[in-house]
């Protein structure tokens, strides 16, 4: 869950991190982005669109795999709504700085599950 605090960059990172961990999570295989994946320039709807686009396939596979898989799953898409409702994603591209604190949620994000759900993230 994003803190009231949180800059707009490290809530976007949560975000992200909350949808890679259901993409994750849908099918075997998948891999979760690595803390390279974050570069300065890029820009966060464009980052997060891949991930938005698949988010009911993503749903269906996990819901068809079950067990704590589904379960993790169905949380994590549970909490989806926490990170949006402090206001809106910055549109812009990102500067060094704020690609460090999206790392940075993202990064707290994945903690936070892996302490949520026991060995099913890497």
């Amino acid at each position: 869950m994003p803190e009231d605090s949180e800059s707009v960059h490290r809530r976007s990172g949560r975000l992200f991190a909350a949808l890679a961990a259901l993409h994750f999570l849908a099918a075997p295989g998948r891999r979760l982005p690595g803390p390279d994946a974050f570069k300065a320039k890029d820009e966060l709807p464009r980052r997060l669109q891949g991930l938005k686009q698949g988010l009911y396939d993503d749903l269906a596979l996990a819901r068809g795999r079950g067990g704590t898989h589904w379960k993790a799953a169905s949380g994590i898409f549970r909490s989806i709504p926490s990170f949006l409702e402090p206001g809106q994603l910055s549109p812009h591209t990102i500067s060094l700085t704020e690609s460090a604190d999206h790392r940075s949620g993202y990064e707290a994000q994945l903690a936070a599950l892996r302490e949520d759900f026991p060995g099913l993230l890497p």
